[in-house]
């Protein structure tokens, strides 16, 4: 009996245990849920930069622990009491994120688009895989890969190019070729697999690299797959390269505010998708709709920086609207902007700059006692007003930086609700020593300028024989010697003994002066503002005038020309004279300062100007270009060698000049004759010949010549022409020219036409006159 109890005990326990086991192991598991849940909110808090304290669980005042009763399928548990919520973040300016940047937080495409078979627009290309389906009378299947070339191959029907065509206009194509093999059919024809592409993303790209997918991917499929553009890529100016050129640009701005994807197109083999650096950047806080930073395109206008963060909020105070911004001083400047369209007032729509800050106050938060301070201080900004804060108080709080400050004067800027603005002249000296100092009213604003901005830079100026010569600042007691100093001292051929200085008095004449760099005067002379000098070069300066001979002189090469005066006949005696094999009657003289010459006297153009207008049927004016002027073909000068050389040079001889040529030729091999003879070339010199000899000798004249316009080229550059000149004598090194003559063609049918249109006109007017 006793073990029948026993027995009966344990059954009880046993089934006690087993009724009460799920309600414990519910609560342990529950409690393990909501540990991970909580520790799935800290790590997400982390990524996104916010802070999140842990709760305890069983009633700890670091937090609150989200309710069981809100996971799904779980129980209360004691102790546990909400969802933690976590802290909104900061609507400063110093805490906004950059606008759209988040669109490709989300998970990115791993895999390309769907291989569709309905892609009307879609163009085929070699690897797509096509098949054809026939049946009727005639029942086939072609599954068919579009080769390199961009063809296919059906039996029977031959060869079909494919490459750039449309599934619709395959189609066509198909049922055309298949109709002259096959009869009373019908086909169906569908893509099979799609073939792969290969595309590039670089710059300013998450995950730049090439990637391989499908040939339907567009750009916001490749955009997602490089997990968008980094925080400094641009949003606004992304580029698709396609050969070398910039095919398309896609504003995401456009997709992001207004849903707009017209810009998304269809990738091709070997694109290239190009993000840049982002453009500037503004960033919108306070009472708007969507505060962010935004990126900029162009000039931009507060308005539609406004619109971008989706206009303001019910509450926004437009009559003032903060603009913080970097001047071109690198200062901190503060603008208020007034935007609200109802206030009857002109709005301050101006153009926004990079690193701009606007900042939008509400309506119940705006604070009218303050005042600030800005320009030359170190803590320039925003203070709190009371009734006892003074001028030299808010000075104090901005803290005068300890060098440029201008102390002279300083504006205080005094604001009334009507909008007008009154400003004060500040002498910082008094305000600092207390000789002068004023209560301040809500929205005072102190400037304090550099010595900079206030004044004006002075300058002195040096031209001439000085190796930097140009514009300098005018230092305090900076005399004529400091100067030169500063522009890299004199040259070797600067004229010292008279400076000429130009000055300018309070009146504006300018008197000059003369001052001797050779003495101490140089240092005692002091300069002042706007003061020129002139350092000239010395009179008939020159370090080494060079002039070249070669050819037939027994020493060719470059000469220094030892005075102004030296001539071409002692050139070639310092060259040692000429050689056996010169030629002196060919001797080319070059100068090239000819050419510079006409080229300073503007010929070119007075030449071009000076040629005939000729107008053609259809009204159309040209110019004529009878003469084809280069100035590097001048540089020759005609010399008489022959008579320079029998006075020893004292006829017809030449003064040298830097830069003068002489080529000195060898002996002539004969007559050279060219242009509308028998045969061009060179003919043996024969003594006492003439012109018409030579002539005979080449074949005699074709019968294109124009004889009459035979030219006799001389060895020293000479030209004849004209009536005589087959008779005229030949000399060594001489050249022959017989130009082809122009022939003007006749239409005697069109000249008797108009001869008998002209007679009939006149015998008509006759015959009217006649009958008046």
């Amino acid at each position: 009996m006793r073990i029948i109890l026993i027995l009966l005990i344990l059954v009880i326990l046993l089934v006690a245990v087993s009724w009460f086991r799920p309600a414990f192991c519910t609560e342990i598991d529950q409690e393990k849920l909501v540990r991970d849940y909580l520790d799935q909110k800290k790590e997400s808090a982390n990524k996104e930069g916010e802070t999140y304290v842990t709760p305890d669980l069983y009633g700890s005042t670091q937090g609150t622990a989200p309710s069981a009763g809100s996971l799904p399928g779980s129980k209360v548990v004691p102790g546990v009491d909400s969802i933690p919520q976590t802290t909104l973040r900061d609507n400063s300016p110093d805490s906004l994120e950059p606008f759209g940047y988040s669109l490709f937080n989300a998970p990115s495409e791993l895999s390309s688009p769907p291989e569709v078979a309905d892609a009307a627009d879609y163009l085929l290309g070699p690897g797509d895989n096509i098949i054809i389906y026939l049946w009727g009378k005639v029942e086939k299947e072609y599954n068919l890969t579009v080769d390199r070339q961009g063809k296919i191959f059906i039996p029977k029907a031959g060869e079909i190019i494919v490459w750039g065509q449309t599934l619709s206009e395959f189609e066509t194509q198909v049922n055309k070729k298949l109709s002259a093999v096959y009869s009373d059919f019908k086909s169906s024809i569908t893509l099979g697999k799609i073939r792969s592409i290969r595309i590039y993303l670089t710059g300013e790209v998450k995950r730049p690299g090439a990637y391989t997918v499908s040939s339907l991917t567009t750009l916001f499929n490749a955009l997602y797959l490089a997990g968008g553009p980094s925080l400094r890529g641009s949003l606004r100016n992304i580029q698709l390269v396609r050969n070398n050129n910039v095919e398309a640009h896609l504003d995401l701005y456009q997709f992001l505010l207004k849903g707009e994807s017209k810009s998304d197109v269809r990738l091709s083999s070997g694109d290239a998708i190009f993000i840049p650096v982002c453009g500037p950047r503004v960033s919108v806080s306070g009472q708007v709709k969507r505060p962010a930073i935004y990126e900029l395109v162009g000039d931009e206008k507060v308005s539609r920086v406004l619109e971008l963060a989706g206009g303001p909020a019910a509450e926004a105070y437009l009559d003032r609207i903060m603009l913080d911004r970097i001047s071109p001083r690198d200062e901190r400047e503060v603008r208020d902007l007034n935007m609200n369209p109802n206030s009857g007032k002109s709005l301050d729509d101006i153009e926004v700059i990079d690193g701009d800050k606007l900042t939008v106050f509400s309506l119940y938060d705006m604070k009218r006692n303050i005042v600030s301070i800005a320009g030359m201080v170190k803590h320039a900004g925003t203070f709190e007003r009371t009734d006892s804060t003074t001028l030299r108080e808010l000075l104090n709080e901005g803290e005068l930086l300890p060098d440029n400050v201008y102390y002279e004067r300083a504006n205080l800027f005094r604001k009334y609700p009507d909008r007008r603005v009154e400003v004060y002249p500040v002498n910082l000296r008094d305000v600092i020593d207390g000789r002068y100092n004023m209560p301040l009213q809500d929205l005072d604003s102190l400037h304090v300028y550099s010595i900079d901005q206030v004044m004006r830079k002075k300058y002195v100026f040096i031209d001439g024989e000085v190796k930097n010569p140009g514009q300098f600042p005018l230092y305090d007691n900076m005399s004529l010697a400091d100067l030169v100093f500063l522009a890299g001292n004199l040259k070797k051929n600067a004229y010292q003994l008279g400076v000429e200085v130009a000055r300018t008095d309070s009146l504006g004449q300018v008197r000059l002066e003369y001052v001797d760099l050779t003495h101490s005067r140089m240092e005692q002379y002091r300069l002042q503002e706007d003061d020129r000098i002139f350092i000239r070069q010395i009179p008939d300066w020159f370090l080494h005038r060079m002039v070249t001979i070669d050819g037939e002189v027994k020493f060719p090469g470059q000469y220094a020309l030892f005075s102004r005066n030296e001539t071409l006949f002692q050139l070639i005696q310092r060259a040692g004279g000429f050689t056996e094999r010169a030629f002196p009657r060919g001797v080319v003289f070059q100068r090239h300062s000819i050419a510079r010459s006409l080229a300073n006297r503007n010929l070119s153009e007075v030449i071009a100007n000076s040629q005939p207008l000729q107008e053609d049927s259809a009204g159309n004016v040209r110019k004529l270009e009878l003469i084809q002027f280069k100035p590097e073909n001048m540089n020759r000068i005609i010399i008489d060698m022959d008579k320079i050389i029998s006075s020893n040079g004292a006829k017809s001889d030449i003064t040298l000049e830097n830069g003068d040529y002489v080529n000195v030729p060898d002996i002539p091999s004969g007559i050279s004759v060219m242009g509308a003879v028998g045969a061009n070339g060179t003919i043996k010199y024969e003594q006492n010949k003439s012109v018409d000899y030579y002539i005979q000798r080449a074949g005699n004249f074709t019968n294109q010549a124009e004889k009459k316009g035979t030219r006799l080229i001389k060895a020293n550059g000479q030209i004849f022409a004209g009536g005589g000149i087959l008779g005229k004598k030949v000399d060594t090194g001489d050249a022959i020219v017989v130009p082809t003559e122009i022939k003007k063609k006749h239409d005697l049918m069109k000249t008797i036409s108009t001869t008998v249109s002209i007679i009939g006109g006149l015998m008509t007017s006759v015959f009217v006159i006649d009958r008046l």
